[in-house]
């Protein structure tokens, strides 16, 4: 237990790569422009690091631009009864931040705080509205990247109300592994506090230290330096669908 405990105490990860020609210049709205126009677009950005906690976006404030994800996790969630953080999805590298309110022209209805070290591209609702006006096609492949993200939120909801928070815990580690580890020969690594994991299923610390617990007893799971280490998917899979 004093080991999963540790995990609320995990540092950020400190590499902090920049952006070498431009990242976004391969995106999937801005690729296809033309170079007059993603030169006027990317030109402005603005390259930014946020440590771990640290808010990109807060609730009720006015729209003023756009958040690409380069690198590291952004937390996208809502302030519940008693302030309780409810964590609609987490962002990734190459993930948009406030795109919906962006396209809704209205203030940003949700808060975004980084979960370690994070860096992103804001690009200012200014630019991005030149980008729509000059580039129709880039609205619908933006349009396609909000729509995946609504429907990553249907599935958290259906998870929630459909499945156990063991189950629930399990999908979940297993989603966050395969997002941070993309080279399936290395160890898949979940970098979360147990705070953030429980806001993401839903439940309480305690609670999910005795899921945790239970986890790393049968050895599916193992804390290596404050960061959980998942040492069997096929079990973590079982119990994610139900059939353990």
């Amino acid at each position: 237990m004093d080991t999963i405990k540790s995990m609320n105490t995990s540092s950020a990860d400190s590499d902090s790569s920049g952006c070498p020609d431009c990242w976004l210049s391969n995106f999937s709205a801005f690729k296809n422009c033309t170079p007059e126009l993603q030169n006027k677009i990317l030109s402005n950005k603005e390259e930014k690091t946020y440590n771990k906690g640290e808010f990109l976006i807060k609730n009720g404030d006015k729209v003023a631009g756009v958040f690409f994800i380069q690198k590291g996790f952004v937390k996208i969630f809502k302030k519940g009864i008693r302030k309780k953080e409810f964590i609609m999805w987490v962002a990734g590298q190459g993930d948009i931040v406030g795109l919906n309110s962006f396209i809704n022209d209205e203030m940003y209805s949700f808060s975004a705080s980084a979960i370690g070290e994070a860096h992103a591209c804001f690009i200012p609702t200014s630019d991005l509205n030149i980008l729509l006006s000059k580039e129709p096609a880039a609205f619908i492949q933006l349009m396609g990247n909000l729509c995946k993200k609504i429907n990553l939120v249907e599935q958290r909801i259906t998870s929630i109300s459909k499945k156990s928070i063991r189950e629930q815990c399990a999908e979940l580690l297993i989603s966050i592994a395969v997002q941070s580890n993309p080279e399936t020969d290395k160890k898949l690594i979940v970098n979360y506090s147990v705070k953030d994991l429980a806001s993401l299923v839903g439940t309480t610390k305690n609670y999910l230290y005795k899921v945790l617990l239970e986890f790393t007893d049968k050895e599916i799971l193992s804390v290596t330096n404050r960061k959980l280490v998942i040492n069997n998917m096929n079990a973590l899979s079982l119990i994610a669908a139900g059939n353990d």
